[in-house]
């Protein structure tokens, strides 16, 4: 009886300790930037506990397949870490909504795509939520810190011409590729959100009573920053946004303006957004180990 009593007592305590762990704060330490003087700014740290309840991740336009042959190696190559992030944070009760612009048709008949859609209409929805953004008030004093004009590919021409070739000959559009979300990236039917729409998103977040919002996916000078349900639009809105800046990349082509690598480029359109739009993190302060770096970029 006593043997049976401390394997009934040894359960719960097991399963009040998962709870715990399940229900525990999200650490995290937000980067930001501040001026000191003129063109001068310093970085600031600022450390915040996160309720996982009101906490939401919104992936941003992680395509299966891109236009760009470089970018779509980059995505696949950070993929997986994205994905231990995506399902650590579900574990511990964060709200995960996939974001993979003009792609929602493919997840029309499945819960998580319904899901999104039949959050209550938000009393508060802003007016302008369904749009594309390009910018707001705190950005009008900087200069952009990259030339995206030409579209941010930086493919070899010929690499460039021999990927179109085989997205053409799988029946995709060479321009426009993009049929779903990433394999890599995991969809929990039971809770997850699936939504392109500023407005959805928005009733997703009020009806949850979320507050904090991470962005994480592709990309960072494009999609992150400007879809309806982006960087700029959470932070004009009011909502406590951040990007997961080791979870991202950018659109930038190497052969223009500021004329620096790639990876380069990336670090100084988060530098922008860091200065102008929101603080952002790593994806170390949810699962440990160290932030993410591409093997390219030295």
């Amino acid at each position: 009886m006593i043997k049976k009593f401390a394997i009934v007592v040894a359960f719960l305590g097991s399963l009040i300790g998962n709870v715990i762990q399940t229900q525990s704060n999200l650490d995290l330490m937000l980067q930001s930037q501040s001026k000191s003087g003129p063109g001068d700014f310093v970085i600031q740290h600022v450390d915040e506990s996160w309720e996982p309840s009101k906490t939401a991740i919104i992936v941003c336009d992680v395509w299966d397949y891109h236009h760009c042959f470089n970018a779509v190696g980059r995505l696949n190559e950070m993929a997986p870490r994205m994905n231990e992030v995506i399902v650590e944070a579900r574990r511990r009760g964060v709200t995960i909504i996939h974001s993979p612009s003009g792609c929602v048709d493919f997840y029309a008949d499945i819960p998580a795509r319904k899901r999104a859609i039949e959050a209550p209409v938000a009393a508060n929805l802003p007016k302008e939520i369904g749009a594309w953004c390009d910018s707001i008030p705190a950005e009008e004093e900087a200069e952009y810190p990259v030339d995206q004009s030409d579209g941010g590919e930086d493919d070899d021409p010929e690499e460039h011409a021999a990927w179109a070739a085989k997205l053409e000959s799988m029946g995709r559009d060479p321009k426009k590729p993009w049929k779903r979300q990433l394999k890599t990236i995991v969809i929990d039917d039971s809770v997850d959100y699936i939504t392109d729409q500023g407005d959805e998103v928005w009733n997703v977040l009020e009806s949850r009573n979320i507050d904090n919002v991470i962005l994480l996916g592709v990309h960072t000078n494009m999609c992150v920053l400007g879809r309806p349900f982006g960087l700029r639009q959470m932070a004009k809105n009011g909502k406590n946004v951040v990007l997961m800046r080791d979870m991202t990349d950018s659109m930038y082509n190497p052969k223009m303006w500021p004329y620096v690598s790639h990876f380069e480029g990336t670090r100084r359109v988060i530098s922008h957004i860091e200065r102008y739009v929101c603080p952002t993190i790593t994806s170390d302060q949810i699962i440990g180990g160290t932030p993410f770096r591409f093997e390219g970029d030295e």
